[in-house]
């Protein structure tokens, strides 16, 4: 039997997902499968879509790599790393 995962989510995060919510319908999840809209997306959803945009996500970049391209990007404009670690 599987157990429940819960992930604490900061109020911006929760905010962000209750808009994308509103474009979702009537379906109980968020990000939905692209066959089955009574399953969630795969985890190679993100790859397929980088490979139609003509990425090589097996050298260029992958869907895992997006949480690092993102913080590093944040600390480079100039949020701090402290302010993101805030945001959690």
């Amino acid at each position: 039997m599987r157990t429940t995962h819960l992930v604490p989510l900061s109020t911006q995060a929760l905010a962000i997902l209750k808009q994308i919510k509103q474009f979702c319908g009537a379906h109980d999840l968020i990000f939905i499968g692209d066959h089955d809209s009574h399953k969630p997306m795969s985890e190679n959803t993100v790859n397929s879509a980088l490979r139609v945009m003509g990425y090589d996500t097996k050298v260029e970049v992958c869907g895992h790599g997006f949480r690092t391209m993102a913080c590093s990007s944040l600390v480079e404009s100039g949020c701090g790393l402290v302010m993101l670690l805030n945001v959690r």
